[in-house]
């Protein structure tokens, strides 16, 4: 199709050579349409080359997470903890090892993804409880975290808590409130945390965990009240920009890279300026490359800045200190018609998240294109949408849908979801009711036992020649009595076997019941021949 246009093109050219004139004495309005037909179809061309990759790439991802298989685990907190969220910041910076390098085909032919977790609080009918999803192939690394830090914490695997609730809405017994949490400004500014709410005087730490709790356990029968962070180890590239823009406000200018044309220009030039300057003492390398002469500077510029910037200076270098993982936050009310209360849930969410806003750094706000609201008509068209396409990305715990993932370091993860410590006094938070122990390490254990690895492994021959007691003691086969079967060893006080006198009053039970007479009657020896007039009287008493 590109040649056809092309013929024109070709043929109006060698016209205009032919009768010597000048291309540009055409209209503009000519030229521009030339223009368009040799190189329009460029940036065209490259968008639909951009698209059908994206979709590509899309393609094999949604084909990789389809294969991946997934945990939900309850953890039952301690009931009495002292841990500060401290804990939590070195689990996820643990975390931070489950990244790997993705290859290029692994990208574009299998399609891998980094993993992703999700860390919620969930609040059904004011009993709270908190939850991990992760893929299952990274579930001892979960627990080991945990365990690391709460020893005394119990994990269980459960099903997924959303799974009776509706995607699509309006529902005839169901409806739903909620939205996605964004970072008011860049993620390079931190938000609040947990080492901002310590108090001075007392060294307490006045956890803003309590609060939420306290509010998540106000949940009458019939309301439902979630909160979720997806969070994927990704590259720390948001902390380059940090650094960048504290060095700007600073005053220190990062050294440019120069470009391919400037480069070589500079190459070819380079022999010519130092003919001249070793033949006539000048130097022309200003005017040959005018990048190269140096930008005048204010070296004073660093005692110029106010007390925000070095505030906020410091705030950002000290976030860019610590490792930071992708973020998505969602929050979800869904409660039964009959006792759904919007108005007063929506002022919890606001009150939750405005725990950790620092006006001169940053702060959490909703997503608006995400949040349901009736308040003009045209919002009631797309409420039932929003509703839908929420309720789908909380449950799928999607990482695509919503918007873009803010970068949040580890010790802000930890301030957010952290398990409550023994100050805390939420009545209705589900916690450990005993305490985790290992067996002795010298326990002994039978070869019955098939759960332990190799013991499948033993062959019928060996079994019949391995004892069945734990203490080398093979079984009886007989079908005697366990009187009889067991053996008789000779007593240690005699050189001769004794024997019960004949004064010994019968025992018919099995039970040896003796009286103090029987105790006082003396025993007199016999010969080695007699035999017991009771079977049930124990040979060889010792005398």
């Amino acid at each position: 199709m590109l040649p056809l246009f092309a013929i024109p093109i070709v043929a109006q050219a060698t016209t205009a050579v032919a009768h010597s004139s000048s291309y540009f004495d055409q209209p503009i309005d000519a030229i521009l349409f030339d223009l368009l037909i040799w190189f329009g179809w460029i940036p065209i061309a490259a968008t639909l080359a951009w698209g059908f990759t994206e979709l590509w790439r899309d393609y094999r991802r949604g084909l990789y997470s389809a294969k991946l298989k997934f945990t939900y685990l309850a953890v039952d907190v301690p009931s009495m903890t002292e841990q500060t969220p401290k804990a939590m910041e070195n689990f996820f910076a643990n975390l931070y090892g489950t990244k790997s390098t993705i290859t290029w085909k692994e990208t574009w032919m299998d399609g891998k993804l980094h993993p992703v977790f999700s860390f919620e609080i969930v609040s059904t009918e004011g009993y709270i409880q908190f939850v991990i999803r992760t893929q299952t192939r990274f579930r001892d690394v979960v627990e080991a975290g945990i365990y690391a830090h709460y020893p005394d914490a119990q994990i269980s695997e459960v099903e997924d808590y959303t799974k009776p609730f509706p995607v699509d809405f309006p529902d005839t017994e169901y409806e739903m409130w909620g939205g996605e949490m964004t970072l008011d400004r860049d993620s390079m500014f931190p938000i609040r945390t947990y080492v901002d709410f310590e108090d001075r005087i007392s060294q307490e730490i006045k956890d803003p965990l309590g609060y939420t709790l306290e509010q998540l356990g106000t949940m009458r029968p019939g309301e439902h009240f979630w909160i979720q962070i997806v969070v994927q180890p990704s590259s720390n590239d948001w902390m380059k920009k940090g650094i960048k823009y504290v060095n700007a406000t600073y005053g220190v200018e990062e050294k440019k890279k120069k470009g391919m044309i400037e480069s070589a220009s500079e190459s070819l030039l380079t022999l010519p300026n130092e003919l001249l300057k070793e033949a006539l003492d000048v130097d022309l390398s200003g005017l040959l490359t005018p990048g190269a002469a140096a930008e005048e500077k204010d070296i004073w510029k660093a005692f110029k800045i106010s007390p925000v910037q070095k505030q906020e200076a410091e705030a950002i270098v000290l976030k860019a200190s610590k490792v930071g993982l992708g973020a998505k936050i969602r929050v979800v009310y869904i409660a039964k018609k009959n006792v759904f209360v919007k108005v007063e849930r929506t002022g919890i969410v606001k009150g939750i998240w405005n725990q950790y806003s620092n006006l001169n750094l940053n702060k959490f706000t909703l997503f608006i294109p995400q949040v349901p609201k009736d308040d003009y008509f045209w919002m009631r068209w797309v409420y039932t949408k929003k509703q839908h396409t929420l309720m789908k990305a909380y449950k799928t715990r999607n990482w695509g849908i919503g918007a873009n993932p803010v970068f949040l370091n580890t010790e802000e993860l930890a301030t957010l979801w952290h398990f409550p410590a023994i100050s805390i006094k939420a009545p209705l938070v589900k916690k450990s009711e005993s305490k985790r122990g290992e067996p002795p390490v010298g326990l002994p254990i039978t070869f019955a036992e098939q759960s332990l690895p190799g013991a499948s492994d033993i062959s019928a021959a060996e079994e019949e020649t391995v004892p069945a007691s734990p203490f080398g003691i093979a079984e009886p086969e007989s079908d005697e009595p366990l009187s009889e079967a067991l053996p008789h060893p000779p007593s240690p006080t005699a050189s001769t076997p004794a024997v019960v006198p004949d004064d010994v009053p019968e025992k018919k039970s099995t039970v040896w019941a003796t009286s103090d007479e029987d105790f006082n009657t003396p025993l007199s020896p016999t010969s080695p021949t007699a035999e017991p007039e009771d079977d049930l009287v124990p040979p060889n008493l010792p005398t």
